[in-house]
């Protein structure tokens, strides 16, 4: 049951709020995915991380109303395998690493892998068991953000003509290559928002290379970077935004695309 679970539920009814009462971004997607360690069969474990998801769902539900239930897709993992290999490749507290990654990968069968794995080495096992194992009953709670305030916030008037308009306008309402049609002539912030929702990223860059530097401009750099994978450059021009702007901190904490500059 989530009962037993006061801190966490409180951890996640926290992160909820900020996603659903912040203005940045639509949320398109909410998705809970309940896992259990392979202790025990794999029939019980699966029907155990099925409950634990649909509870955290309905609790949640109960928390914010009926509205966020289209928001929310639940999934489950009987037992978490793939995690567990990973842990037991890195962990340096375990001599057997290599031949325990052997014989997970060589038995298809959960229970008898399980069972294997605790006969032939015990002791290795039973640190699993107190160090690994609870940490692989998990609810992995992941969302999927579309951008909205970054286009609103870098979307800017430098001429006043009716055609520039028109092509800031068709940018708001995401008619992207209708807006860069029109745009591409000015070369300016709103051109390369346009690039960048058109995933032109090297486009974008070459523009941003030609203005001034300021919080923005570096967020946009941070980005483009993101998606073209040079994670280290990425890093640079983010963290200089959160230097000029310490509102593009949060701001980049909500955005998947900084996310993954940040990770090691």
């Amino acid at each position: 049951t989530l009962g037993d679970n006061g801190r966490e539920l409180e951890k996640i009814s926290g992160l909820m709020r900020r996603i659903i009462e912040q203005e940045e971004f639509y949320v398109d997607t909410i998705t809970l995915t309940a896992s259990s360690s392979p202790e025990g069969r794999y029939a019980f474990n699966e029907r155990l991380s099925r409950g634990r998801a649909e509870a955290l769902k309905r609790y949640l539900v109960r928390h914010y109303g009926r509205g966020i239930d289209t928001l929310l897709t639940v999934r489950w993992v009987a037992e978490a395998w793939p995690e567990l290999m990973n842990r037991i490749r890195t962990d340096p507290a375990l001599t057997n690493r290599e031949a325990m990654l052997e014989l997970l990968s060589a038995e298809r069968n959960p229970d008898r892998r399980e069972r294997l794995l605790r006969e032939r080495f015990p002791r290795e096992y039973a640190y699993l068991k107190e160090v690994v194992y609870p940490q692989l009953r998990t609810v992995d709670f992941r969302y999927n953000l579309r951008r909205k305030g970054m286009v609103k916030d870098t979307i800017h008037t430098t001429e006043l003509d009716t055609t520039y308009a028109r092509g800031v306008e068709l940018l708001q309402r995401c008619q992207y290559a209708r807006a860069l049609y029109i745009l591409n002539d000015y070369n300016d912030r709103n051109t390369v928002v346009a690039h960048l929702s058109m995933d032109h990223n090297e486009r974008a860059l070459e523009l941003l290379s030609t203005m001034p530097t300021d919080a923005v401009t570096e967020y946009l750099r941070a980005i483009a970077c993101s998606r073209l994978g040079r994670k280290a450059e990425g890093r640079e021009h983010f963290l200089e935004a959160c230097r000029r702007d310490e509102r593009m901190e949060y701001r980049g904490n909500l955005d998947p695309e900084i996310s993954e500059l940040l990770k090691d």
